[in-house]
């Protein structure tokens, strides 16, 4: 059969237009020469038979008409499901031509020559020509050759997600299953977009199945759309999950990079026999992806082995381990779990067998070790909160760079501490409860330390409530009641040690305003405690006290502050010793009686503040600091109590050196829980304090007043009241002692006003006393009189941090919004007691390029000195730095080290290089001297749902982050 001119043709299983329709059981084609078949009165019967049967919803479509919305005949009925084939179609198909068909009516088959199109169900396949199987329900598709016989024209499948082009493709509507050779696909969607796992994906023979799953026979799998791109996935024989995994057997990773605009040759770089790799955004089960390094003593390992099982959403668990050419190996597992904010956690735990060189050699050691961590974060309810981050170290406790966590490499420490508050009555009765756990790695002694405490806000008997007015006198009088315990246990070489501490205490107080200016609070407390110490191997040591204090704050003058105190003590121990001189030699003995002694303390304590301000004049425009305020606050301090070495008190006794002749006192409490016994004192302090506020102006509204307070008496709509310095220097002098009665100098000093570009702490203590050149104990003799000057320096310490950053060239907004990873120095400057090496060993996360080449710098520098001994001095000065620059869009350099400049030498210097590299981040980590030497490639991919890829490989001791 065939056709010419503009018709529409419709069969069982067809929708066509052409140009041209023949018959296959004519001897010849038609040509130009032979007469015009009319067709008209046949159309015309076909299309009535057509119309009163229902062929699997096929309606006719013209040659231009659109495939996607073909139109329906008129006159149709709606289908009745129960008379519907079972090999029925459940939807349209329409297939178009451009230049000829030609259908064999026997076969019942049609081929569709010149931009022919078949549309089903959203899906589409075009092509220079597509053979129709009617019977079987299928499309054929296959590319048009040139004169070398090379395809021309490929065939094109589209759908929802992408299309692909191949040689050859098959679909078979019914069954839905479709086959390909020489395919490659294309994604239509943005895969760094967010939210798509589309990829693009190659092969010999391909294999889709109704379920969405794509089987590929020598298969290329990447997520770059260029033409050539920059990494690949190939396998022999691979298996397409789509929004789950990637499944390859075997399974080689390529990367084809680009350094300076030019491509490098295709280097694999993993190859593992057999892969599950997820490929979607979402939590996915899977195969971890193994690591490559090397270590001088465990040398090559293959680390990262192991399987990710995403439980469900709320849990999940990782187990891996690590295996060392040599025969070290290493076995862990990761629970973690989490229910929204209610609580989340995790459990974790390894067991590592380490060999260190060959059997044979002078250096071969074999050690196991034992590693479990615990860690639980649970909110009950408002009022209640439990966390704990506990961690048990055993076994022969060697640790290899890359066991544990870095942080406990360079501390020497494993810390664990938990801890569980709970509130009632809108905070004003708090219960704390609290543990922890520090562990030596290397001298193996363990303290444990277990705190409870009952915080109970003041009772006022006469009030219905707290915030309830005064009425009468009575109303004025409350109560606070503290209850508190604690239990300290240590081992050290095998010598264990508990002390445990219980605490309860009760205040009475009245509050009295006499008038305008002049209040005062009257308290009087009584104080418990008992103590009690046990020591392998040693007696068992007891001990309670009884505390009286009484005290009186008041306010006079409305800028004065007195506070009068008086504290009686009454304490009690379970021993006390004697000493005796015998032999030439001092003997002493416990005495196992009960035994008590009591004090009495005064103490009084003067304070006021002064206020200047001064306008900053010029400074109020280049800085916007519009004043500072200095605010003066002495103290003066009064304590006295009596000599309590004498005689009179028996607390003190003594014996006769007969060698001497001399009487030697000795404090016969000096052994118990309560062996500190005051001397005589009439001691006079003086405590200076400086503290300097600056008014900026700002665009918010101050909430803190004059001190830094919040309580939103500040500076008012549109300023901001800020504490530059904060300095203050304190000294006394005891009139009562027979030596050094003039107190050292200390003096303080701080500003974070600055912060985070600039924070620092300074302190020092200076002594007025000189030293013995020949000892360097301390001798009673002013430094001045020896000829040192009023003051000699004792110690001190400097903390300081510096932060900068900035910006090469003008930032533009697409920069700003450029992804959310992080930069290579964190912009949050942290606090400058903790060292920069935690941000040296942060390296799993990814650079943040732009075109502005940003650049930061970071110092920090630690000075401590202590001359307590001159004859034995000592110091330690640390520098630190951190520092990032981009050397263009795609390049950043980064240099992390410290400087012991005490020891002339670098604490874990490290040379970093990152480079972009469109569809991944290739870094590098060098550290060229020092304990951690050695160096470490990562290249991380950067597509949402390959994030989780990360290749390492390294060699040395370089401290590796656990993941």
């Amino acid at each position: 059969m065939s056709c010419s001119g503009e018709v529409s043709i419709k069969a069982k299983g067809f929708i066509y237009s052409c140009s041209d329709l023949h018959d296959e059981h004519h001897q010849r084609p038609l040509t130009q020469h032979d007469p015009p078949v009319k067709f008209t009165k046949s159309i015309k019967l076909l299309t009535l038979l057509l119309l009163v049967q229902s062929f699997e919803g096929i309606v006719p479509l013209r040659a231009g008409e659109s495939a996607s919305k073909p139109q329906k005949a008129q006159g149709d009925a709606p289908p009745d499901s129960l008379s519907k084939k079972p090999d029925d179609l459940d939807s349209t198909v329409v297939y178009t031509a451009k230049d000829s068909l030609i259908y064999n009516i026997n076969k019942r088959t049609a081929d569709l020559f010149g931009k022919a199109k078949v549309n089903y169900r959203g899906s589409r396949i075009e092509g220079p020509r597509i053979t129709i199987e009617q019977a079987k329900s299928t499309a054929r598709a296959m590319a048009s050759r040139d004169s070398l016989g090379h395809p021309a024209e490929l065939p094109v499948y589209t759908d929802k997600d992408g299309s692909f082009s191949a040689e050859t493709m098959t679909y078979n509507y019914k069954t839905r299953i479709g086959t390909a050779s020489d395919m490659s696909s294309k994604s239509d969607r943005d895969i760094y977009s967010g939210g798509s796992d589309q990829a693009i994906y190659s092969g010999k023979n391909v294999r889709y199945m109704p379920s969405g799953e794509i089987y590929i026979e020598d298969g290329v799998y990447t997520t770059c759309d260029l033409e050539e791109p920059h990494y690949w996935f190939a396998g022999k024989h691979m298996k397409i999950i789509p929004d789950d995994r990637l499944i390859s057997r075997p399974f080689v990773m390529y990367i084809h990079p680009e350094i300076f605009h030019m491509r490098l040759p295709a280097l694999p770089v993993l190859y593992l026999p057999y892969m599950s790799a997820p490929i979607s955004n979402k939590r996915a089960s899977g195969f971890l992806f193994p690591r490559i390094g090397s270590s001088g003593d465990l040398g090559t390992t293959l680390s990262n082995l192991g399987y990710f099982w995403a439980i469900n959403d709320y849990a999940d668990l990782r187990l891996e381990g690590d295996i060392s050419f040599k025969g070290s190996w290493r076995l862990g597992e990761r629970f973690r779990y989490q229910n929204g904010d209610l609580y989340s956690g995790s459990i974790s735990g390894e067991y590592e067998k380490i060999i260190l060189n060959s059997q044979g050699d002078p250096d071969y050691a074999r050690y196991n070790n034992r590693d479990l961590r615990i860690e639980h974060h649970q909110q009950f309810d408002p009022t209640a909160r439990l966390d704990a981050n506990l961690q048990y170290l055993g076994g022969d406790r060697y640790y290899s760079n890359t066991s544990i966590d870095p942080e406990n490499l360079v501390t020497d420490q494993a810390t664990s501490y938990a801890s569980f508050s709970k509130s009632w009555d809108e905070n004003n009765r708090v219960l704390m409860v609290g543990y922890q756990r520090v562990d030596n790695l290397s001298t193996d002694e363990l303290t444990q330390t277990a705190t409870a405490s009952l915080y109970q806000n003041r009772i006022y008997l006469f009030r219905p409530r707290l915030a309830s007015p005064e009425v009468d006198w009575r109303s004025r009088f409350f109560l606070q009641p503290t209850l508190s315990g604690s239990g300290q246990f240590d081992d050290a070489d095998g010598v264990k040690t508990d002390f445990y501490t219980g605490n309860a205490g009760l205040e009475l107080g009245y509050l009295q305003d006499f008038s305008p200016g002049y209040r005062a609070l009257f308290t009087q407390g009584i104080n418990v405690q008992a103590l009690r110490k046990t020591v392998t191997e040693q007696n068992d040591l007891n001990a309670t006290s009884i505390q009286l204090p009484f005290k009186i704050q008041t306010t006079l003058f409305k800028y004065l502050n007195l506070t009068p105190a008086v504290t009686f003590s009454q304490y009690r121990v379970n021993s006390t010793v004697s000493k005796e001189y015998v032999g030439g030699e001092e003997v002493t003995n416990t005495i196992n009686e009960p035994a008590t002694y009591a004090t009495t303390v005064f103490s009084l304590d003067a304070q006021t503040r002064l206020y200047g301000v001064m306008n900053t004049g010029f400074l109020d425009k280049l800085t916007g600091l519009t004043a500072i305020r200095h605010t003066f606050i002495p103290t003066v301090s009064f304590i006295y109590n009596p000599d309590y070495r004498g005689s009179g008190y028996d607390i003190y006794d003594s014996y006769l050196n007969p060698d001497t002749g001399e009487t030697v006192r000795y404090n016969r409490f000096g052994e118990s829980l309560y062996a500190d016994v005051p001397e005589k004192r009439t001691f006079v302090g003086i405590s200076l304090q400086n503290l300097f506020h600056g008014k900026f102006r700002s665009n918010e509204v101050s909430n803190e007043n004059g001190d830094g307070d919040s309580s939103g008496a500040g500076a008012g709509a549109g300023y901001k009241t800020v504490q530059l310095l904060s300095l203050t220097a304190s000294s006394g002098y005891n009139f009562a002692a027979d030596s050094f009665p003039v107190a050292p100098l200390v003096l303080t000093a701080s500003s974070n006003a600055l912060s985070p570009a600039l924070m620092f702490s300074a302190g020092a203590t200076y002594d007025f006393y000189t030293y013995d050149p020949a000892t360097g104990d301390r001798v009673d003799k002013l430094a001045m009189d020896d000829g040192k000057g009023l003051l000699r320096f004792v110690n001190g310490f400097l903390n300081m941090s510096v932060s900068m950053s900035g910006h090469l060239h003008t930032p533009v907004a697409s920069d700003e919004n450029q992804g959310s990873e992080a930069s290579l120095v964190r912009k949050k400057a942290l606090p400058v007691e903790q060292a920069i090496y935690k941000e040296r060993f942060n390296t799993d996360e990814l650079t943040k390029f732009s075109s502005s080449l940003p650049w930061s710098l970071r110092m920090s520098i630690y000075l401590i000195s202590d001359k307590s001994n001159p004859l034995e001095a000592s110091s330690t000065a640390l520098l630190n730095s951190a520092a990032q620059l981009a050397l263009s869009k795609n390049w950043q350099v980064g240099l992390n080290t410290g400087y012991d400049m005490t020891n002339n030498e670098f604490v874990y210097p490290a040379l970093m290089i990152f480079r972009d590299l469109h569809d991944f981040q290739f870094s590098a980590q060098w550290v060229p001297s020092g304990e951690h030497k050695g160096y470490l490639f990562q290249i991380a991919m950067k597509p949402a749902n390959l994030k989780y890829l990360k290749l390492k490989a390294g060699g040395g001791n370089i401290v590796q982050p656990l993941d």
